[in-house]
């Protein structure tokens, strides 16, 4: 599911705001499913106000709590509900490049953009807090009950001052260098987004709007980059994938099938006995 979209078309469920054609969202999460697997074709900054939601991308995972800022690059993740379950009030702004952009142009005269740590692939990045990014992000919250409180030109100050205050903390100067490399028309390599996201579930059109590009050209820069489609390479990755998890580990067929971006188990079934000759239970049983 596309979280850009869900919360652009259910605006009864998720307060926002629009600038610029940019969206902020300030709600209490509905999420009842234990996990959701979602992505984004937009950067966006993550501010939890109460509660706390799990993310997690690949191996590695994040508590979103209301100790940190983070960043949400473009690509997918599953978000899981904590064992100690609460609500979760959250304020979400999506950014896209063009208005990030003409943003951090008028910002570029104050900026320490030199000496900058290379930038992290990860795509969730946290970032740190002070209390002046707090009372940034707290004195939006108000104007999503009532939007005409306020001219566009007013809220779009209250956000750029909490921007330049992210980006100006001296232990954020990762999440600078990201936003600069953004608007340098930084390019992402097809591999970046592929070697991170083949384990999700998502079609080709999903993964060309990760990546920035139309599906015509995504398809042509995978192919010179890979020599294959993606359709056969992402079967490859996603069957070494599960053929590992098999044998290291005590996960369920179901669990490995949604870890590994298989439609359903039926299906995980009958590609890894087409490629292995065996079920993926027995090819466990054998390699125990």
């Amino acid at each position: 599911m596309n979280i850009y979209e869900i919360h652009r078309s259910n605006p009864d469920i998720f307060n926002q705001l629009s600038l610029n054609d940019q969206l902020f969202c300030y709600y209490e999460c509905p999420q009842k499913d234990k996990v959701l697997q979602l992505y984004s074709n937009h950067n966006q900054l993550t501010f939890t106000i109460s509660g706390k939601r799990i993310i997690k991308h690949g191996d590695k995972k994040w508590i979103l709590n209301d100790c940190q800022g983070f960043l949400l690059k473009r690509g997918a993740f599953h978000q899981e509900l904590p064992n100690d379950f609460t609500d979760w009030k959250v304020l979400v702004l999506y950014l896209k490049d063009n208005y990030l952009k003409k943003i951090f142009d008028e910002f570029r005269n104050y900026l320490q953009l030199n000496n900058l740590p290379e930038v992290n692939v990860d795509m969730i990045q946290q970032f740190m807090l002070n209390d002046q990014i707090r009372n940034c992000y707290e004195s939006l919250l108000p104007y999503f009950k009532n939007p005409q409180l306020l001219p566009d030109t007013i809220f779009e100050g209250k956000f750029k001052e909490l921007l330049y205050n992210i980006l100006t903390h001296p232990e954020n100067k990762h999440i600078l260098a990201y936003i600069n490399q953004i608007t340098e028309d930084y390019v992402i390599p097809i591999w970046e987004v592929m070697e991170v996201n083949y384990m999700y579930n998502l079609k080709i059109s999903e993964f060309a709007e990760i990546s920035n590009r139309s599906t015509s050209t995504f398809r042509r820069d995978f192919e010179k980059h890979y020599g294959t489609t993606p359709g056969k390479w992402l079967t490859m990755k996603r069957l070494e994938k599960a053929s590992l998890l098999l044998i290291s580990s005590e996960k369920s067929i179901g669990d490995i099938t949604f870890n590994c971006g298989f439609e359903n188990v039926s299906h995980f079934s009958r590609i890894f006995k087409d490629s292995f000759n065996v079920s993926p239970s027995e090819y466990r049983n054998q390699n125990k």
